[in-house]
């Protein structure tokens, strides 16, 4: 009875130093075109423990797919970069520099990775983990596959699964795309990375939106499709000048 005792309080002091205080989830594929086609990821952070947990983010890279790079006209192989705690980085960055403070229950939508496969077919995998500042071991996971392999028109049917695609192309300095499938009157919204409205855009039914950004300051933008006054979808656009 005794040893019985002893294993069952290994096994729970065991399961408490292992428990994860967050659950990460979203869309494990993403799909898209690979001619200038910056492709996106986002997912939902969950603070799970009773605790106000201060959250930093990982990414490794699994899998960059250059088969055949060397044949092509492009020299730029495929790169992958995030956004976290309210910054974006380079595809250099693997840690990020800035956190998020999320309460107990608290669930976080702001994470947008991404996938630029420079006009090559490619497919890229990407793990994103995301860890406390107080114990980088309590960490979760959460993996990417990105494919590029699309053509424009395979892209289109994809996204009219959902209310909007990626900008595209992105980077760009003067014009940039998007198709959109949405219900009713539905507003865009480009906000810089203060979240200052910079552009209004409205959107009704489905087709492709080509928007002018040839004003716009180089930088970092969002664009958020906003639908009875909530954000449900958020895309991130990259001006080069």
């Amino acid at each position: 009875m005794k040893r019985i005792l002893i294993s069952c309080l290994l096994l729970f002091v065991t399961n408490l130093l292992f428990s994860q205080s967050l659950a990460v989830s979203g869309n494990s594929i993403v799909y898209g075109d690979s001619l200038d086609f910056q492709l996106e990821s986002h997912l939902q952070v969950v603070n799970n423990s009773n605790n106000t947990v201060i959250v930093y983010c990982q990414k490794n890279e699994i899998l960059m797919d250059t088969i055949g790079i060397s044949d092509l006209p492009l020299p730029t192989n495929p790169t992958s970069a995030f956004c976290w705690g309210g910054t974006c980085y380079p595809s250099t960055i693997i840690f990020s520099t800035e956190a998020d403070t999320m309460l107990p229950g608290e669930k976080n939508t702001e994470f947008v990775g991404d996938y630029h496969p420079w006009g090559h077919p490619t497919i890229g995998q990407v793990e994103y983990c995301f860890y406390l500042n107080s114990n980088p071991n309590d960490r979760t996971c959460f993996v990417v596959t990105y494919d590029a392999t699309s053509t424009v028109s395979d892209v289109k049917e994809v996204v009219y699964s959902e209310e909007i695609g990626s900008f595209y192309p992105n980077p760009t300095n003067e014009y940039t795309s998007l198709f959109y499938n949405v219900k009713g009157i539905s507003l865009l919204q480009i906000t810089d990375i203060l979240g200052n409205v910079v552009k209004n855009i409205e959107m009704e039914g489905n087709g492709e939106k080509t928007i002018y950004v040839g004003d716009l300051h180089k930088g970092v933008y969002f664009g958020n499709l906003v639908k009875n006054g909530e954000i449900i979808k958020i895309k991130k656009l990259i001006i080069n000048k």
